[in-house]
């Protein structure tokens, strides 16, 4: 007799993105992540660059495409160009506005925006 199998376990819910930015679909998210290390949590920031997506003729299933149109591209440079310019001005939640010391104790800084 077959060995009824569980349902994995749902996986958490993710909390929601910290900023966006798209144009007609395509785009760039951030998301803000936090670790619990010895001295406390640390937050750091990923990017995601949100695939172009389209509806599968044959099924009717939405997918996400893993290549841009060439008329994509300066979409996702604007994009990442305000990505850029939210994490370099947007501290982390950690971060003392007081503290002008350069490196945090993870050895990363974030790069002044050059004008």
């Amino acid at each position: 007799m077959a060995k009824k199998q569980s349902a994995p376990a749902p996986r958490p819910k993710r909390p929601p993105p910290e900023k966006k930015f798209a144009v007609g679909g395509t785009g760039i998210v951030i998301w803000l992540n936090t670790v619990e290390t010895d001295d406390g949590p640390k937050s750091f920031r990923t990017v995601t660059i949100a695939p172009r997506r389209y509806q599968d003729k044959k099924t009717g299933e939405w997918k996400d495409s893993t290549s841009f149109h060439p008329n994509d591209l300066p979409v996702l440079i604007f994009c990442l160009q305000k990505s850029l310019e939210f994490i370099f001005t947007t501290p982390l939640p950690e971060h003392d506005p007081d503290t002008t010391e350069g490196d945090d104790a993870t050895g990363d800084s974030e790069l002044p925006v050059v004008s």
